[in-house]
């Protein structure tokens, strides 16, 4: 009876040993380098993704052109960051914000129109146009990665509700005067030539637009360093926005009094649905980017 149950549990003992030395050996052996670090990403990990297009421009004109300068764009007004948070080996949480706000100024110098002035050489006057914009957005996603190599393909989804607007204004050195100066002369920016007499804009304030954004995503990454990989993705997916109706002013001839005045006029709006691949270029990206991220 002993010997039965000594036997048994020898079996038993063999049995869990080699159960164990399957499923070890059915795991995947963790990749690293020859100093012990490692390529994959892990759960834990944060990563950041910039856009890849200037380092290969750069690399590329070194052979094929005058050398330019890389640099990261990941934050101007066209770009995304992307970021990542690693829940598990083979699942990241995707977080996306843009936030723009822009301002330009534009001057022209223009002859003076004021017919009282007799100096020599024409005294010049300046026009401006001051150009303000803001782009606010942010987004969530899911991806999932697949591959046990260097070579990794990852897809998911991921959805954005986005903002923008825009508003122009200008102001002129030469003023409208019924004695003096009757038809001022002015810099028409809308075809960069002078023109004159009114009317003419002051401020162009179209709606703001709102949208919202739900795509697929889908691509490979392949990891060149430790954490460091470079890849290419490609997006399909729905987009809806809608503007709103805005305003624009224009300074002009009042045919009864005969002075000039500023009035106030509507402008339209309009709502876009649409469904195919790359939508989201309103958030910095096409159908398919390029890019390299850094995991940490």
């Amino acid at each position: 009876m002993k010997k039965a149950l000594i036997l048994i549990s020898m079996g038993l003992l063999t049995s869990d040993i080699f159960a164990q030395a399957a499923a070890s050996s059915s795991e995947s052996t963790p990749i690293t380098s020859k100093k012990g670090e490692m390529y994959l990403p892990q759960a834990g990990d944060w990563a950041i993704s910039l856009d890849a297009t200037p380092w290969l421009n750069y690399f590329g004109n070194l052979f094929h052109g005058p050398a330019s300068t890389a640099s990261t764009t990941f934050l101007n007004s066209n770009q995304t960051i992307v970021g990542k948070y690693y829940i598990n080996d083979h699942t990241a949480y995707r977080f996306l914000v843009r936030l723009g706000v822009n301002s330009t100024s534009q001057n022209q110098y223009i002859s003076s129109s004021d017919t009282g002035s007799s100096t020599f050489p024409v005294p010049q006057v300046e026009d401006k146009r001051t150009i303000s914009s803001h782009y606010i957005g942010v987004g969530f996603g899911i991806e999932k990665r697949k591959g046990k190599t260097r070579l990794q393909g990852y897809y998911g989804m991921e959805a954005m509700i986005y903002i923008a607007g825009s508003d122009t204004t200008f102001s002129y050195g030469n003023t409208y005067n019924q004695n003096t100066d009757p038809s001022p002369g002015w810099w028409d920016w809308s075809s960069s030539t002078t023109a004159s007499g009114l009317p003419r804009l002051t401020q162009d304030a179209p709606g703001s637009t709102f949208g919202i954004s739900v795509l697929a995503f889908g691509g490979i990454e392949y990891f060149i360093a430790p954490k460091i990989s470079i890849g290419g993705e490609f997006t399909w997916g729905i987009n809806f926005q809608t503007t709103g109706q805005g305003s624009y002013n224009r300074e002009e001839i009042n045919s009864v009094t005969g002075a000039d005045q500023t009035d106030t006029y509507k402008s339209g709006g309009g709502t876009t649905f649409s469904l195919d691949n790359g939508w989201n270029q309103a958030f910095g990206s096409g159908s398919a980017s390029l890019y390299i991220i850094f995991h940490f």
